[in-house]
């Protein structure tokens, strides 16, 4: 518990990453109240990630100073764009939706961060997947580079190149929080993913709850609490990967379909009150978009499948409620055949996912099974969460009986079918809808948790008006407020009958794929923390990323020449992965250790993905007992040399 009150700092300074630039953005837009707050995560995420974009295209280094600039610019526009918007600016809020939405989000957040808090263990520990080295080595470059556009992150993986795109928003803020706290990098990146579950998620299901069921604050209370008892969403990305800004990209996403269901369904008067209009939330939600691709650009898509089912819902309530015959019937249709062709274009033929479209994972179990674990709330095995499921399946009638409520339900049921297709099929459809998301269901299955937590707190105040009802009041007063009495109670009924919304069995979501050591353990650790001492500033350090070389940037501070297991490599760099054991035998192989700065070498056993063909280029690294190589430290199956050949 001491190593989490050291990082405290660290994890105060990810949620004001995450929260003040947004925050800033909206209040001078002239929003208040949930919808401020809400929207005030996708907000700053679009801040950082484009003023990182715009800091490297200027040539000025991106950190704290640049994003207080890139924040005050952005606020300046919203400012402005809000003055020449038609009506006014939000200015009423409801004093109990906005205490009741953020006690709900709080206390959702507090379960969230303890399971992260447990499922983690200690905030210096890290995922030792394929995906974990790229990003690491990714923040380290930034950090030390001051450069965290998107448009030069992939060099990480093609060091030979000036620029290559990736999607760099996460990064840029794990950059920010280990300049403004000190903390190591990695203790940085467990800060984001606490803030991101314990801030981000609550506070955006929470604002599509706003705007799903309106004002009514035992709706917002549930959204909040519930928003913590779904393995899948949050947890499940925050480990499995490692796919941290996907993980971040998605909870993003409940704040940004607020905006798209604000400005595409159809309303009753109840979902009237909060006074953010169409027109804001067309324009909000189109700001939120680029820190939503910049995050990962999956999730863009993700969205596209509830913003598909809302856009044919507000087409098909248009078409059937016009009176002026058939025509408005045919041009919604028409609409509706249009929308659809083009998603299914851009998911299944366009340009821009060609290359995703190649990565393929076999199907992990039977169509049937996959509807099981959807309905149950539990996709990819993650722990059934019977009461909250329950909750799920009590929110769909409910929803389903309203009919400006029935989009939820389709939206629910579009992603599970997206879902159980690639987790139960290894067909050409599920192949061809699946390419953006890496044909990988557990994408899928961190979607769970957009639809289910609205649904859920539905169902949820629905059993306590229930209970209302069934109960005869001894006392007349206050009768406006025992839905939402009624509905707080039952959900700290809920939340204690759990252990604290599921707390321990999402822990275990967390912490599955954070106890591996086989890239690095205690004694391998040790010794790349020793790199400072051993090698001097600047040099860099080559080694079969494979045995877990690249993790010399991220603990011992120096550069590696593979800083991922798998890339785009220079001609230097492959000729010293095939040859530079032979450095005395070769006048080539010194030459282009030279060029890179290459002094040391780190020389080991692989124990990580044993037999991966991709293995094989790197053999000329093996420079164990041969001559021009000197032994300078060992740790575990890691030895570190010193390259005397080419002295």
């Amino acid at each position: 518990m001491t190593a989490w009150l050291q990082a405290l700092p660290a994890v105060s300074v990810a949620a004001a990453m995450l929260l003040v630039p947004g925050l800033l953005v909206a209040v001078a837009a002239g929003l208040r109240g949930l919808t401020a707050i809400g929207l005030a995560p996708p907000l700053s995420v679009t801040t950082v990630a484009c003023t990182a974009v715009a800091a490297g295209l200027v040539g000025v280094p991106f950190g704290v100073a640049a994003v207080v600039v890139g924040t005050v610019v952005t606020a300046g526009i919203a400012v402005a764009v809000s003055k020449v918007l038609p009506g006014t600016a939000p200015s009423r809020t409801s004093c109990p939706s906005v205490v009741a939405g953020l006690a709900g989000a709080a206390a959702g957040g507090m379960c969230a961060a303890l399971a992260v808090v447990h499922g983690i263990g200690q905030p210096d520990v890290f995922p030792q997947t394929f995906d974990a080295v790229f990003h690491l080595s990714a923040v380290w470059q930034a950090l030390h580079t001051h450069d965290a556009s998107s448009l030069t992150m992939g060099t990480v993986a093609a060091p030979g190149n000036s620029s290559a795109f990736y999607p760099a928003a996460w990064h840029g803020l794990v950059v920010l929080v280990a300049e403004v706290s000190g903390a190591p990098i990695v203790v940085a990146v467990t800060a984001v993913s606490v803030a991101v579950s314990a801030l981000v998620w609550p506070l955006g299901c929470v604002l599509l709850a706003r705007q799903v069921a309106g004002s009514r604050p035992g709706v917002l209370f549930a959204a909040g609490v519930l928003s913590a008892a779904f393995g899948a969403s949050p947890y499940l990305l925050l480990s499995y990967g490692t796919l941290w800004p996907n993980a971040l990209a998605n909870a993003l996403l409940p704040a940004t379909l607020a905006c798209a269901a604000r400005l595409l369904v159809p309303r009753d008067r109840a979902g009237q009150t909060d006074g953010f209009d169409r027109w804001r939330a067309g324009v909000f939600g189109a700001v939120a978009l680029p820190g939503l691709a910049l995050a990962h650009p999956n999730a863009v898509l993700s969205g596209l499948i509830y913003g598909t089912v809302m856009a044919l819902v507000a087409l098909g309530h248009w078409g059937l409620s016009a009176r002026a015959g058939a025509q408005p019937r045919l041009v919604a249709l028409g609409g509706a055949a249009a929308l659809v062709g083009a998603g299914l274009w851009l998911v299944a033929w366009s340009p821009l996912f060609a290359a995703t479209r190649h990565t393929s994972w076999p199907a992990r179990q039977s169509l049937a099974q996959a509807v099981g674990e959807w309905v149950s709330a539990a996709p990819m095995r993650t722990p059934v969460p019977w009461l909250a499921a329950a909750l799920v399946l009590v929110g769909c009638v409910v929803a389903w009986r309203r009919p400006q409520l029935r989009w939820l339900v389709l939206a629910h049921a579009a992603a599970g079918a997206a879902f159980v297709l690639v987790a139960g099929s290894d067909g050409p459809v599920a192949r061809a809808l699946s390419g953006p998301w890496y044909d990988d269901p557990f994408r899928f299955a961190a979607l769970l948790g957009v639809t289910a937590v609205p649904l859920a707190a539905l169902g949820l105040e629905a059993g306590a008006i229930a209970g209302v009802r069934g109960v005869r009041a001894r006392s007349h007063r206050f009768p406006a407020l025992r839905p939402l009495v009624a509905t707080c109670g039952l959900a700290a009924v809920v939340a204690t009958l759990t252990g604290g919304m599921y707390a321990g069995g999402n822990s275990h979501v967390v912490a599955t794929w954070y106890h591996g050591q086989s890239l690095a353990g205690p004694a391998e650790r040790a010794m790349l923390e020793r790199l400072p001492q051993l090698v001097p500033s600047g040099e860099l350090v080559a080694g079969n990323p494979w045995n877990g070389s690249p993790f010399a940037s991220v603990l011992g501070d120096r550069a590696a020449v593979f800083p991922h297991v798998s890339g785009s490599w220079d001609p230097d760099r492959v000729l010293l992965a095939s040859s530079l054991n032979r450095a005395e035998d070769l006048p080539e192989v010194c030459a282009a250790a030279r060029r890179l700065d290459v002094g040391y070498v780190i020389d080991g056993s692989v124990a990580f993905w044993k037999g991966d063909h991709r293995q094989a280029q790197y053999r000329g690294l093996e420079v164990a007992g041969h001559p021009g190589f000197e032994p300078v430290a060992h740790g575990g199956r890691l030895t570190l040399y010193r390259v005397t050949a080419c002295s």
